[in-house]
């Protein structure tokens, strides 16, 4: 490369990297503070993910270069997006703070999408997990067709039917003690038993609500969720993909209306791209007493879509004593002999 060229280089890559200084900065501002304003700057904030890593890459390039001012305005980006998306999602699995005699029992969900000429995957899928519950979405009217074919030794739980592909399946290998459905067929729910503790857990699934339109309908079915939860008796599981990020104003009401709690890794957001374009918008939310253990993804049907697989810890139930329990089960004269 001639000087010539390479001074005109230098210089579209100053050029280019002062403008990012301005750009980064501000677009984490606008994506984090203007989510409720506007459904495009609520947009904008799921991407935050892909803003990290690039603050992260001209962080060096800053470094190698001795642009210091630059460096820590990148370095500052990348740990603010970090942190934002730390706050709903885990960056690595924490450690539990149940008791050691918490109840585990284990979930996989499954995006069936792209699985139709698949049935051979799915039944080793369905033959060597060891999950008590399992959650499809998207099922294809091919593989409901041959469903006892597949599923093995689980029993269908609850379904809703839909002929274009967007069928909700769940299954386990014991009966529930009840099911139902939420806001007509884009959720589903089992009532099941574990050990001391009856929880709900709910399966949904909604289009990308990345429009105007689809974006107020979807923030209301989202209300809807958040009200059911928030109904129960139980504590609630929800489990599936509501095409938003954790951290998006959209999924806001389950946290704040129903007492949810995001429990979603960020890297394991049910798709087989690479971590640096992924949206995570597979989550996993529990009530306070429930939490995820592991939570891991699997490439088990290669149709784009990674089974993710969560094992659960729910705190016991607690007997609570009564006063007529306390009562002494000994005679008053024998109580006040002297101890022996």
């Amino acid at each position: 490369m001639g000087y010539l060229s390479k001074r005109k280089f230098e210089e579209r890559e100053h050029y280019l990297v002062t403008g990012l200084v301005f750009f980064i900065p501000v677009l984490t501002l606008l994506s984090t503070l203007g989510r409720s304003l506007s459904w495009r700057l609520d947009y904008l904030g799921e991407f935050k993910m892909q803003v990290a890593c690039l603050s992260l890459l001209l962080f060096f390039l800053c470094l190698s270069k001795q642009s210091w001012g630059k460096m820590l305005v990148f370095l500052a980006c990348a740990l603010l997006n970090l942190a934002l998306m730390a706050s709903h999602s885990h960056l690595t699995q924490k450690k539990s703070d149940l008791p050691e005699d918490s109840h585990v029992f284990t979930v996989l969900y499954q995006n069936m999408k792209g699985s139709e000429h698949s049935s051979d995957q799915v039944r080793n899928m369905m033959e060597n997990v060891h999950a008590d519950l399992v959650m499809w979405t998207n099922v294809p009217v091919e593989i409901y067709r041959r469903l006892e074919d597949v599923i093995g030794s689980y029993q269908l739980q609850n379904q809703t039917l839909d002929t274009t592909g967007k069928m909700k399946l769940i299954f386990a290998r014991t009966p529930g003690v009840d099911r139902g459905e939420t806001i007509g067929e884009e959720s589903l729910w089992v009532s099941r038993v574990v050990e001391t503790r009856k929880l709900t857990l709910l399966l949904a699934f909604f289009d990308d609500p990345w429009n105007e339109k689809n974006y107020a309908l979807t923030k209301q079915k989202v209300f809807e969720l958040a009200e059911f939860a928030r109904g129960r008796d139980e504590p609630v599981v929800l489990i599936g993909n509501l095409g938003a990020s954790a951290w998006s104003w959209l999924l806001n009401d389950l946290e704040n209306y129903a007492g949810l709690k995001p429990q979603g890794k960020l890297l394991a957001s049910g798709t087989d791209k690479p971590f640096y374009s992924r949206r995570p918008t597979d989550h996993i939310y529990t009530h306070p007493g429930i939490e995820t253990a592991d939570i891991a993804t699997h490439n088990w049907l290669n149709t784009g879509h990674d089974a993710i697989t969560a094992v659960f810890k729910i705190a016991p139930l607690r007997k609570k004593i009564e006063f007529f329990e306390l009562q002494p089960i000994l005679d008053e004269e024998e109580l006040l002999q002297p101890p022996t």
